[in-house]
């Protein structure tokens, strides 16, 4: 038995998609930060550390960082005694959940929600 098969790409509509996945990355990694504020997880004192969070999207690859001197020791000491008074949530590992913990599928979720959006119809 032979069996013949014939595949065209649609060269278009793979361009949409990637011109979408370029596009929802940054999306993701803004949503990630204002999930992150919403969940009150930062150590909060003044709040220039929540402010500091930059978010950067290039080569398919997302970048959140907190670029204060404090972020660094306040991020790997999880032992340390956090003041919840702001940040009810307050805590070091702030963003392990996303990295290994439950917050990963929603990540997940939320990149493909805004590559969908972003596809021109394309992704349905």
């Amino acid at each position: 038995m032979k069996i013949k098969l014939n595949v065209q790409l649609n060269q278009t509509n793979i361009k949409k998609i990637q011109e979408a996945a370029i596009k929802a990355l940054p999306l993701t990694m803004e949503a990630m930060k204002t999930e992150i504020n919403n969940m009150q997880v930062v150590p909060k004192e003044t709040g220039d550390l929540e402010r500091s969070a930059e978010v950067t999207a290039e080569d398919n690859k997302g970048v959140l960082s907190y670029n204060r001197p404090q972020a660094r020791r306040l991020y790997y000491h999880p032992e340390y005694d956090f003041r919840t008074d702001k940040n009810p949530n307050a805590q070091g590992r702030w963003l392990d959940s996303f990295i290994h913990g439950d917050k990963k599928k929603w990540l997940t979720d939320t990149f493909g929600i805004l590559l969908k959006q972003n596809s021109g119809g394309v992704i349905k």
